[in-house]
């Protein structure tokens, strides 16, 4: 299971490296076009917000997956591994878990709305396909809930090395 888990978490990294750069591209060709030519659109504006919210949400799984998030250890790491693992299931189980199953629960009645009416930007002339966003974030909410237990229901938390990156 961790193994499919890994994989996707992978998979959805790499898609978020793919938008970071389409978001660059298509940020300085936002900009040439409006500071140089005088030209710009309110889908083009749009374009930047999704590709970047699109860009920020796939790669949490891996983060949580690899246990590779910023962290400023003064205490941890000179921890036995015992300590770290009730640390880590603490966390998962009481902070992370409860916190992202609330939002994802929350949102949801949001995101069916949305659904429903097939919601487009929020900005006249903007992109169509809010909807999906919506539920990309209900999704993302609900994914990093169950990964969470799941997780922390292992006898270790994190059983690869920490902090390696890949």
């Amino acid at each position: 299971m961790i193994d499919l888990l890994s994989r996707t978490a992978i998979g959805a990294r790499t898609a978020a490296g793919c938008v970071v750069l389409l978001l660059m591209f298509a940020q300085i060709i936002v900009v040439a076009l409006r500071y140089v030519f005088s030209l710009g659109w309110p889908w083009a504006f749009d374009l930047l917000v999704y590709c970047f919210f699109v860009s920020a949400l796939l790669p949490a799984l891996f983060v949580l997956i690899r246990d590779v998030s910023v962290r400023v250890d003064i205490f941890y790491g000179r921890w036995a591994d015992e300590r770290r693992h009730r640390l880590d299931r603490f966390a998962l189980l009481i902070v992370l878990a409860p916190s992202m199953a609330y939002a994802g629960w929350t949102s949801l009645a949001t995101t069916a709305r949305s659904w429903a009416v097939l919601e487009s930007s929020p900005t006249y002339g903007g992109l169509p396909g809010y909807f999906i966003l919506k539920a990309l974030l209900s999704l993302v909410f609900l994914v990093l809930a169950a990964v969470a237990v799941f997780i922390a229901l292992r006898r270790a938390p994190y059983l690869t090395e920490r902090h390696d990156g890949t």
